[in-house]
């Protein structure tokens, strides 16, 4: 219905604001607006249709993000010698952590609350984590726990591993980093500019006024709709990939 309704009023609105530009005629405004308005819906529709799986794997993206630094700061819990019930009690008190805090808050309930054992409560939420690295953090504290093996001894071996991991991930991060600005420098801002130098060259030649009508909209397309969307395509897949 939202995409029905998006199409139903952007349609006349584009074909509209075409007919008013003299390079465009009203058959042609019409069959561009009919384009474009299916061409954002259609968008709009597939962002509906991948929204929850966009926002399981970014989830998942930030507790990744969270697990060695928790890893560690179980670490410390664990060689105080408390309880494996009450270190995520404290873990969850410990804000920082975002998305992992979250899990934390959710064991520590379902120990407190609904009366779980603490192997129970650590299996379920390593169940329904989407997150592989805290699933197996935490099936590997369960293991501990049943063989009796010494905890910290666990978590101390884990988090080393897992900041490990994580360094591994800054730094092809920052390898990364530097392609897309390579990508970013070489195809989006000399392309941008080649295409402004070039229509322009070619709008010196004389060219009628509904060619130079249809240049100057491009170079404004380039300019002020496409390099800026780039831009923030980029930024946007810069936040996105960065491992913390």
């Amino acid at each position: 219905m939202t995409i029905v309704l998006v199409f139903s009023i952007e349609m006349p609105i584009v074909a509209f604001i075409l007919a008013l530009m003299p390079v465009f005629t009203i058959p042609v405004a019409v069959m561009l607006s009919l384009i474009i308005s299916m061409a954002v819906s259609g968008l709009i529709a597939f962002l509906f249709y991948i929204n929850p799986s966009l926002k399981a794997n970014l989830r998942a993206e930030k507790i990744d993000h969270g697990v060695p630094f928790a890893a560690t700061y179980l670490t410390t819990i664990a060689g105080s010698g408390i309880q494996p019930s009450k270190m995520f009690k404290i873990l969850s008190e410990f804000e920082t952590y975002e998305e992992m805090t979250k899990e934390a808050e959710k064991i520590s309930t379902r120990i407190e609350l609904v009366g779980m054992n603490v192997t129970e409560a650590l299996a379920r939420s390593a169940k329904e984590s989407p997150s592989e690295r805290l699933s197996e953090l935490l099936w590997g504290i369960i293991t501990t726990i049943r063989s009796g093996s010494d905890l910290h001894e666990y978590l101390q071996e884990k988090s080393r591993k897992l900041m490990e991991g994580h360094k591994r991930d800054l730094e092809e991060y920052s390898n990364n980093l530097g392609t897309f600005l390579q990508i970013y420098l070489t195809l989006i801002i000399v392309g941008s500019v080649f295409t402004v130098i070039v229509t322009s060259i070619m709008s010196s030649f004389g060219l009628g006024a509904g060619t130079a009508g249809m240049i100057a909209i491009l170079q404004f397309s380039v300019v002020f709709i496409f390099l800026p969307a780039i831009t923030m395509g980029f930024i946007w897949l810069i936040r996105s990939t960065y491992p913390g």
